[in-house]
């Protein structure tokens, strides 16, 4: 039986990785940082809809995902959490990083493109201090299921992280 995901739930995987990492070491205050502010926002803005296309497709790939031995209970329950943590926070930190964005400007510019914003006519700095607050909680989570993954690689040795990699086809 193949244990490994199937290849577009890989690709996506790791290209969500890419973006989540662009978007945090090029994270500033967008108005005042011009090409690291385009780099943060159209990174975030992919976060969004990547992921999107990575729910969809966990969705319809969901029967052929592999049954990775759990060692414990605990271990399942904070599995559940953490992948709950992660995929809100997909969803959540692009979503308050727009608002942010829209509190503190009417028109923002995105590689020659105007940019839809919310509109919103307060300049309430709390807005992005939690889009802040919000991105560093996610990379924390994002650090945790890397260890994860590498305790299971190194520890357990149960062939989890390898069920993420592309080259293990065989």
């Amino acid at each position: 039986m193949k244990n490994n995901y199937p290849k577009p739930i890989i690709i996506l995987h790791w290209l969500t990785l890419c973006l989540v990492l662009i978007a945090y070491f090029s994270s500033g205050n967008p108005l005042h940082e011009k090409i690291w502010g385009q780099v943060h926002v159209m990174s975030g803005l992919l976060v969004f809809a990547i992921s999107i296309a990575r729910v969809t497709t966990v969705y319809c790939y969901r029967k052929q995902l592999p049954h990775n031995k759990i060692i414990s209970r605990y271990q399942e329950m904070l599995f559940k959490l953490v992948r709950l943590v992660l995929y809100l926070s997909l969803f959540v930190v692009p979503v308050m990083g727009w608002l942010a964005l829209s509190s503190m400007t009417t028109q923002f510019d995105l590689y020659s493109m105007q940019l839809p914003l919310a509109g919103l006519t307060t300049s309430n700095h709390l807005i992005g201090e939690a889009h802040q607050f919000l991105g560093n909680m996610f990379v924390f989570f994002v650090g945790l299921h890397a260890a994860a993954a590498l305790a299971h690689h190194f520890i357990f040795k149960d062939g989890v992280l390898k069920s993420m990699l592309a080259k293990n086809d065989k």
